[in-house]
């Protein structure tokens, strides 16, 4: 079964895969690195990043460029406070 090094990067740090791993086609890649957005993603927005962006660049074993995913997620917050509750007379 074919090699696949998923290297990422985010925002300035880029962690490359020096171990990779086995996929038996394109759409397995596919589904692995949309998978993996999806889990660092949702890491980030457990540790309260807003702006979370970064990318997957994916090599086969010979070293050549087989996909790039780039993935955000940007959150917009808006609070609204409750009005101040009626007092009683």
């Amino acid at each position: 079964m074919p090699i696949y090094f998923f290297h990422i990067t985010e925002g300035d740090q880029v962690v490359t895969d020096l171990e990779g791993t086995e996929r038996p086609d394109i759409a397995a890649v596919q589904k692995t690195a949309i998978e993996s957005a999806g889990g660092l993603i949702t890491e980030a927005v457990r540790n309260g990043v807003r702006n979370y962006q970064g990318r997957f660049d994916v090599e086969d074993e010979h070293g050549n460029p087989v996909l790039t995913l780039t993935f955000a997620c940007p959150i917009q917050m808006e609070v609204r406070l409750p009005s101040e509750p009626a007092r009683l007379q």
